[in-house]
């Protein structure tokens, strides 16, 4: 079977990265309904029209082949590190606006999002003086954190937060029980359920947990004084190198750099003899914009149903969402308007690696259209990921199971039901559905008080959408440029797009009403309670 690798559209580079920022905001919903003469499939595609029981659940034999979704995520992981508004970004961003009118997305459109990007061109690390005096292993910079210009900063080397010095310190990412994930199911002590030997106490413990203590570390050692900073991950050099985190985007003038295990061992030597070393990491910062893109695919009524995941990326699985939901998308765009219930809004969005700032400035931007026509969302990351962990030696594997896989969804039973469902239907791993747990301390907008980590948690904490996110966290998700495709499992990715366009069409055809019920343990509903009697 023939595959296409990049297929071509109408859209130019130029197009997608500038065009449509002008006239989007101004033009009516009705205009996404014009017909699409770039619409058009490829004769290797499944390219029939679907009606009747298609149209209500997938065909596995009437959706995208395997070896094309194989293909297309050949073709992602060969980009290597998708840093938000880089070159290699926007290239991905281009060829993605031409796949989607490809599949069948109407009326593609960008929205152009403000990005103070920070680029780094240089960066290493030398003991100065002493025995242990050269060069020391580099496993990555720490992004946005700083730039000390092309000489560098000589300083003694501390482990405390100290004015004049160069910080040392490890981090170790919190392992995690998963019988905690249990708990926080929303339909627990009942699900999920688990296959035979799981162990609830064994721990989920990856590298992308570091980046939350790593945020308050940069903050701590800035405001000392410190002109420098070395992050020492308790990881092998394998594990450690390309470590993409904190991702938060926040520039923080304290330039910084991530040292493996055997490294950081090396340099606590250094410091504990009180001795100094020179840090470089040259960086410029410019103000720029970089581009949501998103289009329609019409359905019987102008409500939406809301696909999205995000452009930029460290590697071919952060993030491959995009390429699963081009998938989903050539199924749905083949079903006739009338048979679809809503429309359905496919949204790929920017700025992850800079702090989520696509998804967020969209849904503030569009609160009043697009968004409020919105009556269901998803959010899909890291498909088909393999689980890569360590043995009793500490020597890293491919597992035979998938990486855990967790759906987080908004308080509505419509919601998790869908994400179970769809979760099972896609026969990878356990299917847990889990609760926003993360406390909405610092932004208060939430309406339940809680939030849930991935790029779609602003579907629900702004603009309290149903919605679900699915997403995994496998131990190569950061490493910045590794190739991945032998950690992908795309059969296992065909089938989540399977079964979450499964899910949309579920989400298409509830009615609205009932996607809004809300379950009475979100405390959102009893605050609402509460307050209708005068109570809060």
């Amino acid at each position: 079977m023939s595959v296409d690798p990049d297929p071509s559209g109408g859209l130019t580079r130029r197009a997608v990265l500038t065009g449509g920022a002008a006239t989007a905001a101004g033009l009516a919903f009705g205009s996404w309904f014009a017909p699409s003469a770039a619409a058009r499939t490829s004769p290797s595609w499944p390219n029939a029209t679907l009606t009747g029981e298609a149209a209500r659940r997938v065909d596995p034999a009437q959706f995208l082949p395997w070896e094309q979704i194989h293909t297309w995520q050949e073709s992602a992981d060969a980009v290597g590190l998708r840093a938000t508004g880089t070159p290699s970004h926007h290239a991905y961003v281009d060829r993605l606006a031409e796949r989607m009118e490809r599949v069948g997305i109407r009326d593609i459109r960008t929205d152009q999002v403000p990005l103070e990007r920070w680029d780094p061109s240089q960066w290493s690390l030398d003991v100065v003086g002493g025995q242990d005096a050269g060069p020391a292993e580099v496993a990555w910079y720490v992004p946005y954190s700083g730039d000390t210009g092309p000489e560098g900063v000589t300083a003694p080397l501390a482990t405390q937060p100290r004015s004049g010095t160069i910080g040392l310190v490890t981090i170790k990412p919190p392992g995690i029980p998963f019988l905690l994930m249990d708990l926080i199911d929303w339909d627990a002590p009942w699900q999920p359920h688990h296959a035979p030997g799981y162990n609830p106490l064994a721990l989920y413990d990856r590298p992308w947990i570091g980046g939350i203590p790593a945020q308050g570390t940069l903050d701590t050692y800035k405001e000392a004084g410190a002109v420098g900073l070395i992050i020492v991950l308790d990881l092998p050099p394998e594990i450690a190198r390309g470590q993409y985190l904190p991702y938060d985007g926040k520039i923080r003038g304290i330039p910084s750099l991530i040292v493996d295990r055997d490294t950081g061992a090396r340099l606590k030597k250094v410091a504990d003899a009180r001795g100094e070393v020179r840090l470089r990491l040259q960086a410029t910062v410019t103000e720029t914009t970089t581009p949501n893109v998103y289009g329609v695919i019409p359905g019987a009524s102008d409500e939406l149903v809301m696909l999205q995941s995000h452009t930029d990326g460290t590697n071919g699985i952060e993030e491959n969402g995009p390429e699963g939901i081009l998938a989903m998308a050539q199924y749905l765009s083949r079903i006739p308007s009338q048979q679809l219930p809503r429309s359905v809004l496919v949204l790929m969005t920017t700025g992850h690696m800079a702090g989520t700032i696509g998804t967020d400035t969209f849904l503030r931007r569009h609160a009043d259209g697009l968004v409020a026509r919105t009556a269901a969302a998803m959010s899909l990351e890291h498909l088909g990921a393999r689980a890569w962990l360590p043995d009793a030696d500490g020597d890293y594997h491919i597992a035979p199971d998938p990486e855990p896989a967790i759906c987080f969804t908004s308080p509505h039973p419509a919601i998790i039901a869908a994400a179970r469902r769809a979760h099972l239907r896609s026969r990878t791993g356990d299917a847990r559905v889990m609760r926003p747990f993360l406390p909405d301390l610092e932004r208060r907008e939430s309406p339940s008080g809680f939030w849930w980590p991935g790029d779609g948690e602003g579907l629900w904490r702004i603009a309290a959408l149903p919605s679900l996110q699915f997403i995994t966290g496998p131990t190569y998700l950061l490493n910045a440029d590794m190739p991945t495709m032998r950690f992908v499992d795309t059969h296992a990715m065909r089938r989540q797009a399977i079964a979450f366009t499964d899910a949309a069409l579920e989400l298409a055809r509830t009615p609205r009403h009932d996607l809004r019920e809300r379950r009475i343990d979100d405390p959102s509903f009893v605050l609402d309670v509460l307050r209708r009697f005068g109570l809060a």
